[in-house]
């Protein structure tokens, strides 16, 4: 028989087993380089690290995002908690409500229990309409056993502006 580039005829068009291994081991490398280069991406995306330096940096990027992981869970649970306690009853007396004005712009939160006199968004809404004010964004959320309402407004003129103590003072009438 004859061979023909390290192949026998017989063969037809298969690779030999060394030829399949080399290119095995060469699909290897470049998975291996593009996986290093995406992690060097995602470490250390302005400059380019040595493959020891690079390893060692992204351990040590992994441990400060566990870390981070862990406080956020930690956080995660101490509110919850809270959230249970005021449920159970503590200090915190529902309904809470607070208001935040900046310049011709007013944030209203108002945190109550479900248990308690429903209020409902539109009442909210029409009392910033009411004052003077265009309703950017009203929401409101459900969570366990409270009620979150959130609205942000705008003084429709803004020379004239609004009157947080007013709408204050009228919203308290609508909860209690």
């Amino acid at each position: 028989m004859r061979r023909q580039r390290g192949r026998e005829l017989g063969e037809g068009s298969s690779m030999s087993w060394k030829e399949q291994r080399n290119l095995r081991e060469k699909e290897r490398r470049m998975r291996m380089k593009h996986l290093f280069f995406t992690l060097s991406s995602h470490v250390s995306p302005t400059h380019r690290l040595p493959v020891p330096q690079l390893i060692d940096h992204s351990a040590s990027y992994m441990m400060q995002l566990k870390e981070k992981v862990n406080n956020l869970r930690e956080k995660k649970k101490t509110l919850l908690g809270e959230v249970g306690n005021l449920s159970e009853g503590s200090s915190f007396i529902l309904p809470k409500l607070s208001i935040c004005s900046r310049g011709s712009i007013i944030k209203m939160n108002l945190i109550m229990d479900l248990n308690m006199k429903r209020v409902m968004l539109h009442e909210l809404v029409s009392v910033f309409e009411e004052e003077g004010a265009q309703v950017m964004s009203a929401n409101l959320q459900n969570l366990n056993d409270r009620i979150t309402y959130t609205v942000t407004a705008q003084a429709i003129i803004c020379r004239i502006g609004i009157d947080p103590s007013r709408i204050e003072e009228r919203l308290r009438d609508i909860i209690f």
